[in-house]
């Protein structure tokens, strides 16, 4: 049975690299002639990241017991992108409302102590159904809020995806965006988009991360992963 962890936070990370290992296959003529290249779904993250060295017996134990504990490559981690856990672009979650009655007169929203309360909504949503193998999709948000090429949003099919090129909301608040890794499973029309730490899974490339002591403190480390899909 597989058991995924979630990244220790205390593990102090001083490199990070994220990237998509693209499925593609190449057949190169040896004649001149045109060479081709399939691509085919499927694509996933990988990367890397190196830990920091330390002088803390308790903290290398904890790293070395985390890392055992994944048996290798049989458990998984939950990862984000640390460099980019929200994105650089505004889109963001809910923000207050104006409620108004039916004649659109402003009205007052209270609780049940008679005190005033603030309305929020409108999270982000993909406003049509994301079929599998898009690498667009339409979202509705608030006008103007935008999206930077590199940012990382999470959509409903559990995926965390990289926006592609930088996209703006247009004056009715819908912003087309193009994304990798493409979709990989359908998703609903009108999902919430997540846009705080959407996070991933990976699996251990090797048999373990071991950490390196020497008298009085232990080595950096470094460890090589893939996205479990």
């Amino acid at each position: 049975m597989t058991t995924t962890y979630d990244w220790p936070t205390s593990f102090g990370v001083n490199r990070f690299e994220l990237r998509i290992s693209h499925n593609t296959r190449a057949f190169i003529t040896p004649y001149g002639s045109t060479s081709q290249v399939l691509n085919y779904t499927g694509e996933r993250w990988c990367g890397m990241i190196g830990l920091t060295l330390g002088n803390s017996r308790t903290q290398g134990g904890a790293q070395e017991a985390f890392f055992d504990r994944l048996y290798g490559m049989a458990n998984r981690i939950r990862l984000w992108n640390f460099r980019r856990p929200q994105p650089l672009g505004t889109l963001r979650g809910g923000a207050s409302v104006n409620v108004v009655n039916g004649a659109l007169a402003p009205v007052t929203v209270v609780n049940s102590s008679l005190a005033t309360v603030l309305v929020v909504g409108g999270d982000p949503v993909n406003t049509n159904e994301i079929a599998i193998g898009d690498g667009t999709a339409t979202l509705q948000t608030y006008p103007g809020r935008t999206l930077l090429a590199g940012d990382h949003i999470g959509i409903a099919n559990g995926q965390n995806v990289r926006i592609m090129a930088d996209a703006t909301a247009d004056g009715s608040g819908v912003m087309v965006i193009e994304f990798q890794p493409r979709a990989r499973a359908v998703v609903p029309a009108s999902s919430v988009i997540l846009w705080d730490k959407p996070t991933f899974e990976v699996m251990l490339k090797s048999d373990g991360a071991p950490i390196t002591w020497r008298p009085g403190m232990y080595e950096e480390t470094s460890l090589e992963f893939i996205e479990a899909i």
